[in-house]
């Protein structure tokens, strides 16, 4: 293989001491030499392949997604439980069998949270006759809450009357239930969006493998590599059918091959692809499934990576 100005590339067989299957025909019938990727590009492609892939039945690929898309529903489950059983405790003192009454502050008790000052006030109030006493937090400094003697109105829960939230003054208490309101549907809603992202991917992986798709085997030389949030992202080149040396980019969408390849590596996967941009590779080296997506970079692209 020759770089862009025409030197040899020293190169370097990933799992090089990895013996080789024997070579197989996987998929489909009669001979097919070149596969077809986004962007109108169709690389040289050998039928036979020099390893087996792991069958998507029982691989690990296969494991992770349910997994995944398992932990985002149990997820999803966990804040719709949370946010209504949070919703009936914050809405307690002001649902139907709720009372309202009139009370009185009766003592400040200052203390400290996260270097902030925060007042706890004692309230009194009458209830069935009986003359009872509850605190709640002001959410504020002592100086800033109501003081000593103040005339409250406060809404409080018949079956627990210590639960009461003082009203008119925007205390935590009378205003727990908007912030559940508010953050409970969001985090819903981006809990339901993953879920539904993962659950499409498992369905078109699946349609992917199930399909009379073949396998093709491609060697190509690994130009450059990067790794972001997103995966680990190769930049390979390799002959497309006009003989043409082209580089393209194959970003996974987990860690990558292990060992990471390097600059002037070969790469040996056999490739699962149906033209569209995301499709499946099994490296050489390795004995397991990497679900992976193509892109063809322009020639700006390829100046700046200094390709």
């Amino acid at each position: 293989m020759k770089d862009r100005q025409g030197d040899d590339v020293r190169v370097e067989h990933v799992g090089e001491d990895v013996p080789s299957a024997p070579r197989e025909v996987v998929g489909g019938d009669g001979e097919s030499w070149s596969v077809a990727l986004p962007d109108g590009l169709r690389l040289e492609a050998s039928p036979y392949l020099e390893h087996q892939p792991p069958a998507w039945p029982g691989s690990s690929l296969r494991r992770r997604m349910l997994l995944t898309a398992t932990a985002f529903a149990v997820a999803l489950t966990a804040v719709v439980i949370a946010a209504g059983f949070g919703l009936g405790v914050a809405l307690a003192p002001f649902t139907a069998g709720s009372v309202r009454t009139g009370a009185a502050v009766t003592s400040q008790q200052p203390h400290t949270d996260k270097n902030h000052d925060y007042c706890t006030l004692g309230v009194a109030y009458t209830l069935g006759g009986q003359q009872r006493h509850a605190t709640v937090e002001s959410g504020q400094a002592c100086k800033a809450s109501l003081q000593p003697g103040t005339q409250v109105q406060i809404a409080l829960n018949p079956d627990n009357p210590g639960d009461i939230a003082v009203l008119g003054y925007g205390y935590p208490r009378e205003n727990a239930w908007k912030g559940i309101a508010i953050i409970a549907p969001i985090m819903a809603v981006m809990l339901g969006l993953f879920l539904l992202f993962w659950a499409f991917s498992y369905r078109s992986t699946k349609r992917l493998f199930s399909q009379e798709t073949r396998w093709h085997n491609i060697i190509a030389t690994v130009r450059g590599r990067t790794q972001s949030k997103s995966g680990t992202t190769l930049y390979l080149e390799a002959q497309d059918t006009t003989g043409n040396d082209r580089i393209f980019t194959m970003l996974f969408n987990d860690r990558g091959p292990r060992p990471k390849p390097k600059p002037g590596d070969i790469l040996d996967f056999a490739l699962l692809a149906d033209g569209t941009a995301h499709a499946a590779v099994s490296i050489k080296s390795e004995n397991r499934l990497h679900l992976v997506s193509f892109s063809v970079p322009n020639d700006f692209q390829l100046r700046a990576l200094g390709l």
